[in-house]
């Protein structure tokens, strides 16, 4: 196991491997970053260089010490990972006993707490006894998303280590010369990895589902799009059964969404969703632009409101019945028709006549 595992986040790296190299360790650093940047990998492997018998910047991945980090047995690597919803008092009590005792076998120990974040104010509290005293042979790693949901006491004792997103072409380039994965498709992964090369490689190896959940996501709107409001209500079944799912569900439809309106102004190359430019094209057609650009809001409402618990069933319905309302509104455009030619004898009531007819005789 070796720093070369984590996709991206060469600078990282490299400051980790510059700590190691020059034995400035400290004493507790706060690794920061999205999901599914490689945060716990990243200081696992940063354990294992710290307790490498070589002790250079990088694990050698054949001394005794490194053969049992890479077993996930190594006596002083602690990786504390709790799935409750938060981290109680109780919890870390259990690590600060491991923080006292002395390494087993090298001449530190490293103890990592995944989910930071999820300490509450009393653990928080108590955990910080710990870090404004730590005994010398103890590094601690504190795990988290977002370091600001960690109390600033806490914060200001470490050193943070942030790993950040990286562009799109990054990662594009990353699935093409690395992966050789041909450039439309790696430019579709790209669209819906969040800047994130592990989900990316996730994705293409069909690890995450992510493209098959669009098929049916750009299929309901498709559906939506060509029928009535009680459309809606026959895809409560299916949100109910992908409720886990709802934040790449909504990921799905901005990009989506997003796509119909790059085609509505004919900015093609920025369109992400590139196979399926036929079903692009044909919404397209039944679209108001306007309504496009401002489904987003829509989008975002439901977001917040399924995170802050508000009823999911009555979020999700808004938000279909939202989309239904991006068409066309014909009938307004059919009586701005006939306004404008009521005055010219019967032509405009024929014209009106004749396309009210076939608007709702097709699939318009």
């Amino acid at each position: 196991m070796g720093y070369d595992e984590i996709l991206g986040q060469e600078k990282i790296k490299k400051h980790l491997m510059d700590i190691t190299k020059s034995d400035s360790i400290s004493h507790g650093y706060i690794f920061e970053g999205p999901k599914g940047t490689g945060k716990l990998k990243l200081a696992s492997i940063f354990a294992q260089t710290i307790l490498c018998l070589e002790r250079d910047d990088y694990p050698c991945s054949t001394c005794s010490s490194c053969i049992k980090a890479q077993a996930g047995s190594h006596p002083d690597i602690h990786i504390m990972d709790y799935s409750e919803n938060s981290i109680k008092r109780q919890d870390v009590d259990e690590i600060q006993e491991i923080v006292y005792v002395k390494p087993y076998e090298s001449r530190k120990k490293v103890i990592i707490l995944n989910d930071a974040h999820k300490m509450t104010v009393q653990a928080s509290n108590t955990f910080l006894k710990t870090l404004e005293e730590p005994p010398e042979d103890t590094v601690i790693i504190l795990i988290t998303v977002n370091q600001s949901l960690i109390i600033p006491t806490l914060v200001s004792r470490c050193q943070t280590v942030k790993l950040d997103r990286i562009s799109d072409s990054e990662v594009k380039r990353i699935l093409v010369e690395e992966y050789e994965v041909d450039s439309q498709k790696a430019g579709l992964i790209t669209g819906y990895s969040k800047g994130i090369v592990q989900r990316a490689v996730n994705i293409l190896k069909e690890e995450v589902n992510i493209l098959q959940l669009r098929g049916e996501i750009v299929d309901m709107v498709d559906n939506i799009l060509k029928s009535g409001k009680s459309t809606v209500f026959e895809y409560e079944k299916y949100f109910d059964k992908h409720k886990d799912d709802i934040d790449d569900i909504l990921e799905i439809l901005m990009i989506w969404f997003r796509d119909l309106s790059f085609y509505k102004v004919g900015a093609m190359n920025q369109i992400i969703n590139i196979d399926r430019m036929d079903l692009i094209e044909k919404q397209s057609v039944k679209t108001d632009k306007k309504r496009c650009s401002e489904i987003y809001e829509v989008f975002q409402n439901t977001y917040d409101d399924v995170k802050s618990n508000v009823n999911y069933k009555l979020a999700i319905d808004n938000m279909l019945f939202g989309i239904q309302e991006v068409k066309h509104d014909y009938n307004c455009l059919l009586r701005k028709i006939y306004k404008a030619y009521s005055g010219t004898s019967g032509f405009g009531k024929g014209i009106y006549r004749y396309i009210f007819y076939w608007s709702n005789h097709s699939l318009i």
